[in-house]
């Protein structure tokens, strides 16, 4: 091999030498740039879900600081007494009768920076006035809100049970009380109390006139003719402090008729108040929840809320509530 050959069989070497340099400088250079490149792309995901949050936070805090004046107040007992007190001044503002409501607190429940505070309330009264009452809860303007809101027919056909849950929140932890809203002073002739008299228009507890049926024979052991008169129905099958009541708008006398279980009903007795689900007779897909078990001699009938008593079905004795079944009797062997 003469010295040409060789010096161009080194130069082809380091050339190919340095090729290989360059590949592996630039292999070794990239690799911590793509490292870098998805370093910085994911900084720039976190810094955009940081502002995010930060937006998230500026609403939030701007909504807390604005809510804060409109607590009853930055402790959660003292807001407890404060909204008691509110109650009990409205109910007599009104004109209802102290006497004739409860108040339980509640308790206190923990929600996501703030606890709920407030108070379980019953009692009865003229409807006008309970609506009255309505407004005024709902209109007041500090942080307030009524729920499960009941009412039904009390024992005096002219007086309406009412039962509801009236609530506050205190943030956690507790915020200074800048400037709080002071106590509103409504009128009960503002334009906005005009909107409940929409619920006097008709007596909710009053039903529409029964239309005509077909008359269809009874069976055996049907009520006599002084109960067949469709002029009882039922209107509610609510309980009060855990004792069943059914509630009968009398037509004939314009009035209410309240019975417990045990009482006596025409011909009968009220056997019991059945509240477990059941089709609707007559009515596929629909669900009832509560009817009247009355009883007629050893006959027992079923009349559904809206329903008159004319309007009942006998049962047979495994539709009957365990309550009701009798008791089987077993011979004596000799």
């Amino acid at each position: 091999m003469n010295k040409r050959v060789r010096l161009l069989a080194w130069a082809a070497l380091g050339v190919a030498g340095l090729l290989a340099m360059g590949f592996v400088l630039r292999a070794a250079i990239n690799r911590p740039l793509r490292t870098l490149d998805g370093q910085i792309l994911a900084l720039e995901s976190r810094l955009k879900s940081l502002q995010k949050e930060r937006q998230a936070f500026l609403k939030a805090d701007t909504e807390v600081r604005a809510g804060a004046a409109r607590l009853f107040a930055s402790q959660a007992a003292e807001a407890e007494a404060r909204l008691g007190a509110l109650l009990t001044a409205q109910i007599v503002r009104v004109g209802l009768r102290e006497a004739d409501f409860t108040r339980v607190p509640v308790g206190r429940r923990r929600l996501p920076g703030a606890e709920e505070v407030g108070w379980s309330v019953q009692g009865e009264g003229s409807l006008a006035r309970l609506l009255d009452l309505l407004f005024l809860l709902q209109s007041e303007p500090r942080l307030q809100r009524i729920e499960g809101l009941s009412l039904s027919p009390a024992n005096e056909g002219d007086r309406t049970r009412i039962r509801f849950r009236y609530a506050t929140l205190v943030f956690l932890p507790a915020v200074e009380i800048e400037a709080a809203i002071p106590e509103a002073e409504l009128s009960l002739d503002a334009p906005l109390r005009r909107r409940y008299d929409a619920i006097t228009q008709r007596d909710l507890f009053r039903p529409h006139s029964p239309q005509e049926r077909a008359a269809n024979p009874p069976p055996a052991g049907a009520p006599t003719p002084e109960s067949e008169q469709p002029h009882l129905r039922i209107v509610s099958l609510s309980s009060w402090d855990g004792q069943p009541e059914v509630h009968l708008f009398d037509a004939r006398q314009q009035r209410l008729v309240v019975r417990r279980p045990g009482d006596e009903l025409l011909d009968g007795e009220v056997a019991a108040v059945d509240y477990r689900p059941q089709p609707v007779p007559g009515k596929a897909g629909l669900i009832s929840y509560s009817r009247l078990i009355w009883r007629i001699d050893t006959n027992y009938w079923a009349v559904e809320p809206g329903q008159t008593l004319a309007d009942r079905r006998l049962l047979a004795p495994e539709e009957l509530p365990a309550t009701l079944h009798p008791i089987p009797t077993h011979p004596v062997l000799p």
